[in-house]
Formats: C-alpha cells, structure tokens, sequence
C-alpha cells in the first residue's frame, strides 16, 4: 500500500505546479531541484523542457515524504491514500510554546471539530482532550493550545496524504530522560520516569481521518479554546 502511495504522490507533483504552496520554502525548495526558476513559472504550466526534472524530482522527493510517514506508524498502512485537497478547510493544533513545531504536516477536517462537539460537552478542557485522543497526541508532545487553518481554493488544491490515524502512547519515549531522577525531571524531560512509567503501555485511540501536507500554504491561527467554545 505504501508503495501505491508513493507513485501516486509522484504522479501528483510531477505533472503540475500548485500556485497555492508558492509562499511554503520547502515547495519552492521542489520546484528549484526540478531545474525550474521561480520567475520563470509564467502560467505555472510546466514548460517540456523541465519534465524529466520534475518527475525525477518528485520521485525523490515522494519517497522521502511518505517514508518518514511510514516510519511515524502514525496512519494505519491500508487506509492511506495520495489526492489533491481543494474546497476544503482544513486545521491543525499546536503549542503556542514550542512555535517550532507550528509547521507539522499534521492536518484534519472539519468533520473532525463537528464530531468532537456532538461527542463532548461544551467544555474547552472536554473538547481537547478529546481532539487529543482521537488525533493521538502524546501529551508530551503538544499542550494544544493554538489552532491554524487553512482555506483551500476549489480551482487549484495542493497534494496531501490522507488516512486513518493509528494509536499512539499516552507519552511518547522522548518525554523523559532515562539520567532524570525519580522526583525531577531534567530540564529538557516533559515529565518524571514515575509519570512516564505509570502510563507506560497506555495509548491514545486514534481512529479517525487524518490529512497530511507535504507542503504548506500560508495558515491563519487563533486561540484553541476560543475556537472551540464557538457552537
């Protein structure tokens, strides 16, 4: 299933520029290694001279991406899928302390949100910890607390992956440094070893669609509670 995932995407980036992702550094990144130049791109059609650069270029480039999606164990294998976004609005939930992290390819749905608000009560503290189960989210992984979006255009849309995430751990491995003492953590460990290894086994569900992007237009965010005490 991998394998189709990854000619599909090479299909999807070899054949056309997406005028959307041209403000994300790492498409114009893509678009250079094709041997094309930005000033250059006129009706973004790909000119014949540089097709055998894109599709080299996109062979490269999909077999890196969905590799690091594969070895993330993060979208269960049979469900993931290659396809254009467009139409569509889509979020992704982040930790306004770690603003390094902001760009994950991590994104989701709208029908994720309706779910989460028909299954909770309308409480901020119930509503996230639901979006944190369901999108699993290791807690020492996000305090998820911003929420960006992105509104994509029904004329030109960008490639994603999609599929159904898998479990993840209550705490991730990275949470605690295995030097930190029984009572406090080291200044780089999310938690102490006693935390950690209560919940030791302990998965979030996952279970529900997930959208991955590769690449990454421009995204408007706001507070996390603010936007789910909307409705």
């Amino acid at each position: 299933m991998w394998a189709q995932v990854r000619t599909d995407l090479e299909n999807l980036l070899s054949v056309r520029i997406y005028p959307d992702l041209l403000d994300d550094a790492v498409y114009r990144a893509f678009l250079i290694s094709t041997g094309a130049k930005l000033s250059d791109l006129g009706d973004y059609t790909i000119p014949a001279s540089l097709r055998d650069g894109f599709r080299t270029a996109a062979k490269i480039r999909a077999q890196i991406i969905v590799a690091e999606i594969e070895k993330s164990n993060a979208i269960r294998e049979g469900s993931a899928g290659a396809k254009v976004c467009q139409g569509v609005t889509l979020y992704r939930l982040w930790d306004a302390r770690s603003p390094e992290r902001r760009q994950s390819v991590w994104w989701f749905e709208p029908t994720v949100i309706e779910c989460c608000k028909r299954s909770t009560p309308r409480s901020t503290d119930a509503r996230k910890q639901w979006l944190r189960e369901h999108l699993a989210v290791p807690i020492d992984w996000s305090k998820l607390n911003r929420i960006d979006t992105v509104t994509l255009s029904g004329s030109n849309g960008i490639p994603a992956i999609v599929g159904i995430g898998g479990p993840m751990p209550v705490y991730s491995q990275d949470a605690v440094s295995t030097k930190a003492s029984s009572t406090k953590p080291l200044p780089m460990a999310k938690t102490t070893p006693q935390v950690y290894f209560d919940n030791f086994g302990k998965f979030f569900p996952g279970g529900i669609r997930q959208t991955i992007l590769p690449f990454i237009p421009r995204a408007t965010g706001m507070d996390l509670n603010a936007f789910l005490n909307k409705g």
